[in-house]
């Protein structure tokens, strides 16, 4: 079992969790007053999709290993 500590809320309603330094977490306040933090990481709209649909990341990688989307650079002189 894991090791119990007793934190306490600050002012501002903060709390500092020992041994997670700078971490981000949703927070969910059970019915029965307990509250849940689950470690999260916030991802833009666009990395998701591509993280949940393989069908995009097989389309995504045909299309960058294509010979027809390389393009020479000119340089600026």
């Amino acid at each position: 079992m894991r090791e119990q500590r007793i934190v306490e809320t600050d002012g501002d309603g903060c709390v500092v969790l020992p041994g997670h330094p700078s971490r981000r977490f949703l927070i969910r306040e059970n019915s029965d007053g307990s509250i849940l933090l689950q470690p999260a990481s916030v991802v833009t709209e666009a990395q998701y999709e591509y993280d949940v649909t393989p069908e995009l990341r097989e389309l995504l990688t045909a299309a960058t290993s294509s010979l027809t989307v390389r393009r020479s650079r000119r340089q600026r002189g």
